[in-house]
């Protein structure tokens, strides 16, 4: 059973639950059975801005993690859900929602006409995305078939809508009648250029794809990962199996004898005292080739989770203040003074976003790690080695003193700090530490 059609029916009853008009573009038959590649949604036009904020309060809830997200056109967001399964093994979803449906410069198909649903309109969709694509499977085929039969006469009349030669709408026509493709999957290069010169790009399509195209080119999907280190048959061996595993995300993997510098993440091997430390990976080849390859694969997933954080800090984060965000990038880059004036001392690599309603006199220490989704109030110290999982608060005033040296206090995921707490030993995952009310008996504040 493919645990992606659970993922995909979770997907499904969490926006019906927020509200949100949505429909299920594609072959939707098999679900929570089993999903096709690529989940396609169509919603409300209203609704497409709030997407990015949708799925992120859906992975937290359900512990996944969004590895990419980005606009593909002016109508539509794709997005990449990982997470692991039973052996540790990690999985994808992708899903494209959109409110019109469009490819490239070309707008097929209008929200409104998408959320209806007709069968005619689903047969538009599925053939339009074949036609483009370059691909019918046998799987498509069935299922246009099964829609064309529902009404056939809408359904002809939807294909002269988009392809206006009489010779193209009588080979569909005969092809969705009688379930033999074969002679549309020879013509798809034909009827994609048949297809685009009934359907003209509209002068405001044109300009929002050029935006889209310009926001890719400045921030790509794409991760480039560099190996590096002492060259080994098992180096080489742990490339060939993070590019197996995570073959969905497209990720451009090399050694060192390659161009180096066009890698924004680094795994180095056998480098002696090396830890891991922002966009570099230590690993020994004593470990062997399947933990080595698991702490890279989480490396690289947590890495582009960082990422989709940073660009859409507000929809998966939160809404920093101004000074929050101006600290933050000070913090980053190394910018003197502005830490000074804001009476914090931020010295450990912020890997994305922090949420700080009110950044004024935070310290956090440089063996300080912090996860996901943090959010730190106003006069919260973290000292010594200490380490922050996801979805934490710590609240104002809060104390957490980790050692200075050996293993790291840890704070679980989706603990919470309570306000003036003083915190010296690790925190279980969804825990709450608080102050203890003062009694008359007990001169001193003493914590759970």
């Amino acid at each position: 059973m493919d645990d992606r059609g659970y993922v995909a029916q979770a997907l499904f009853d969490r926006l019906s639950g927020d509200g949100v008009p949505f429909r299920i573009l594609g072959d939707s038959h098999g679900y929570p059975e089993s999903a096709p590649d690529v989940v396609q949604l169509a919603v409300a036009r209203a609704a497409l801005d709030g997407i990015p904020r949708a799925l992120g309060r859906f992975c937290r809830e359900l512990d996944l993690q969004l590895v990419q997200l980005a606009p593909e056109d002016a109508r539509a967001w794709r997005c990449v859900l990982a997470w692991t399964d039973e052996v540790g093994r990690p999985r994808f979803m992708s899903a494209r929602i959109c409110s019109d449906y469009c490819r490239g410069l070309r707008c097929y198909l209008r929200a409104e006409e998408l959320l209806a649903a007709t069968p005619d309109t689903l047969f538009s969709h599925g053939l339009i995305d074949a036609v483009e694509s370059g691909e019918l499977p046998p799987q498509t085929a069935a299922w246009l078939c099964s829609l064309w039969n529902e009404d056939p006469r809408s359904a002809i009349e939807r294909v002269a809508r988009f392809w206006r030669d009489a010779a193209n709408v009588r080979l569909i026509g005969q092809a969705a009648k009688h379930g033999e493709w074969t002679a549309v999957r020879a013509a798809l290069a034909p009827l994609r250029r048949a297809l685009r010169r009934a359907c003209w790009p509209e002068p405001g399509d044109a300009l929002a794809h050029l935006a889209v195209a310009a926001r890719t080119l400045a921030h790509p999907a794409r991760l480039a990962v560099v190996f590096m280190g002492r060259e080994s048959a098992l180096r080489s061996a742990v490339l060939a199996q993070v590019q197996r595993d995570l073959a969905p995300l497209g990720l451009a993997l090399f050694e060192q004898a390659e161009d180096a510098s066009r890698a924004q993440l680094r795994i180095v091997f056998d480098a002696p005292n090396l830890k891991h430390h922002g966009d570099t990976v230590a690993v020994q080849s004593s470990q062997g080739l399947a933990p080595i390859a698991a702490a890279v694969e989480r490396a690289v997933l947590r890495w582009l989770e960082c990422r989709v954080e940073r660009r859409y800090p507000a929809a998966l984060v939160g809404e920093n203040p101004v000074a929050a965000r101006v600290l933050q990038f000070a913090a980053r880059h190394r910018i003197p003074g502005v830490q000074f004036f804001m009476n914090c001392a931020i010295q450990c690599r912020l890997g994305s976003p922090v949420l700080m309603p009110y950044p004024f006199g935070i310290i956090l220490e440089r063996n300080v790690s912090l996860g996901s989704r943090v959010t730190v109030m106003h006069q919260a110290s973290l000292l010594g080695e200490v380490t922050v999982e996801d979805n934490v608060r710590i609240g104002p005033g809060a104390r957490i003193v980790g050692p200075m040296s050996g293993p790291a206090l840890r704070i679980g995921r989706g603990a919470t700090i309570g306000p003036n707490a003083v915190v010296t030993t690790d925190v279980p995952s969804h825990d709450t530490v608080v102050v203890e009310k003062r009694h008359k008996d007990r001169r001193t504040v003493v914590n759970v």
